[in-house]
């Protein structure tokens, strides 16, 4: 097989990145880079829609049909950045600097040379290639909605390369993810906030309640950590507490407390299976009477286990054996990809070929534009591998 890797061309790639970072794109604001991506596909050649279920988030749908018959892959990334604040994109003889440029307009700048390549070459090769960009995955503000969406409505490959979190040269496959989900707990007492005078030091104390929550989901927190994780490429199990949230004035009784942090579990668990421990925790903690606590959840990611023979894996093994050489890792990741979307909502094979993602959510995000060549030429072998073995070529 002549893998058209010199095809690729960075310049593009880079002046395709460089158009993303200049439209922002916050968590549930994605219509213009979604039209602006949308274009830029269809330039690239693919036949291209977009799905405005959400119109405030549409999704990009791609299709690229090859000259034999095959199977599809899919290639999908995110539209959508935190909404955290950033300096003016800027860009210099090495680096593009913005928010969203590692997370992930990078993977997104780089599936469009992929397509480019591949239109350029006579679509010389078996099956279809399918491309897939969303928005809303963002946590605590993305839901994931636009591509759960996608999956229930079957626009999804027989299998998929997400282009974000593994770098070209670090020779690893993802074959393991933990789940993740936010959780709150909110202590709440009766009555109405009122001014500190008014409140009697005998009615029921919320902030030594609100305590008593916070130190037992301490203690589950510890508990988690010691029992030692099942067999397999992940850590043990976590609770963490991020936030504590109590009154909004410095002389007003407040009526509640809210905690929030996150749960993740491993592929031996489902959020199903993890909901009633936190819950039972809260429950089993004394509180005075007229206090109560209520837990509420939003899933960002279920855990998955890929299975390592699976055909995306070897083109990935293959890929990295070639451009890198050995030997290959296989490792699990602890943060939420669309592979914890794709593998156990949508059935898909998933993994993760990414752009220079070490910057992602930084106070200065960035990447390096000496990375982006060889992760590109990661991504078309992963691809290239993958639909000619998948035709038994």
């Amino acid at each position: 097989m002549n893998v058209p890797l010199d095809r690729i061309q960075v310049s593009r790639l880079i002046e395709d990145l460089w158009q993303l970072v200049n439209i922002p794109s916050p968590s549930g604001r994605e219509r213009q880079v979604a039209f602006a991506y949308a274009d830029l596909l269809a330039r690239a050649g693919a036949r291209v829609e977009v799905d405005e279920s959400n119109p405030d988030s549409p999704s990009v749908i791609g299709r690229l049909r090859g000259n034999r018959p095959g199977k599809t892959l899919q290639l999908a990334g995110h539209l959508d950045h935190i909404d955290v604040p950033h300096a003016p994109p800027a860009r210099t003889a090495t680096t593009i600097a913005a928010r969203g440029v590692g997370d992930m307009k990078g993977g997104l700048a780089g599936i469009l040379e992929i397509v480019r390549v591949l239109v350029e070459t006579g679509c010389d090769f078996p099956g279809n290639v399918l491309v897939t960009a969303y928005g809303l995955h963002e946590a605590p503000i993305g839901d994931s909605s636009t591509l759960i969406g996608l999956i229930k409505r079957g626009v999804k490959g027989d299998a998929a390369i997400v282009a974000e979190q593994i770098h070209d040269t670090e020779g690893k496959i993802v074959l393991e993810g933990k789940g993740q989900a936010i959780w709150n707990v909110r202590v709440q007492r009766e009555g109405e906030a009122c001014h500190e005078l008014n409140y009697p030091l005998t009615a029921p104390d919320l902030f030594s309640a609100a305590l008593a929550i916070g130190g037992a989901i301490r203690d589950e927190r510890h508990r988690l950590a010691a029992i030692p994780p099942r067999p397999g490429l992940l850590s043990a199990e976590s609770l963490f507490i991020g936030q504590m949230h109590y009154g909004d004035f410095y002389n007003r009784m407040p009526v509640s407390c809210t905690w929030q942090g996150t749960r993740r579990w491993n592929p031996d668990k489902t959020f199903a299976d993890v909901q009633q421990g936190l819950c039972d925790v809260v429950a089993k903690t004394p509180l005075p009477k007229g206090i109560s606590a209520s837990v509420s959840w939003r899933l960002t990611g279920e855990s998955f286990a890929l299975d390592p023979s699976e055909l995306i894996v070897t083109a990935q093994r293959q890929a990295i054996e070639t451009l890198v050489g050995g030997p290959v890792k296989s490792v699990g990741i602890a943060a939420v990809a669309d592979t914890s979307r794709l593998i156990p909502m949508g059935g898909v094979p998933t993994v993760l070929s990414g752009f220079d993602n070490e910057f992602a959510h930084a106070d200065h995000e960035m990447v390096r534009l000496d990375r982006l060549p060889g992760a590109a030429r990661m991504l078309l072998l992963i691809a290239w591998n993958y639909l000619h073995q998948a035709a038994g070529e």
